[in-house]
């Protein structure tokens, strides 16, 4: 009697010798035949169980590299010193950041075009010399 088949090969011997046996029906093949098709049964169960365990691992690998893609795709933002700090200054330092973020703006990368550098060097000029007030 052959043990439960755990790979392809095996399962296709055991339903061939399935084959065989229903040519010959008589009493004992009948008894064989009901115990090669019990294996066969418990051999596919296996093989599902496995499918559907190897499936949902996948499943938890595949959310586990997610989560950590959006974990390294995220920016960091350095609020200060390395200190303990309570929720409150925590939100006072995101407040301030945020000021000073909006304050500086975001400039342009890379070189600045002539005209606007000069049209930069003009208004630091306008700015340093204060008007006169009239009296």
């Amino acid at each position: 009697m052959p043990v439960t088949p755990v790979s392809a090969d095996g399962l296709v011997s055991l339903h061939n010798l399935i084959k065989q046996d229903v040519y010959i029906l008589n009493d004992a093949s009948i008894q064989r035949i009901e115990r090669l098709a019990q294996k066969l049964a418990h051999a596919a169960q296996v093989s599902f169980a496995e499918r559907a365990l190897l499936e949902n691992r996948n499943q938890i690998l595949t959310k586990l590299n997610n989560e950590a893609k959006v974990r390294r795709s995220t920016r960091s933002v350095v609020l200060g010193k390395a200190k303990v700090m309570s929720y409150e200054d925590i939100e006072e330092a995101r407040k301030k950041r945020a000021a000073t973020d909006a304050q500086q703006g975001k400039g342009k990368r890379g070189r600045k075009c002539k005209s606007a550098a000069l049209e930069a060097d003009e208004l630091e000029a306008n700015e340093e010399e204060p008007e006169p007030e009239p009296t």
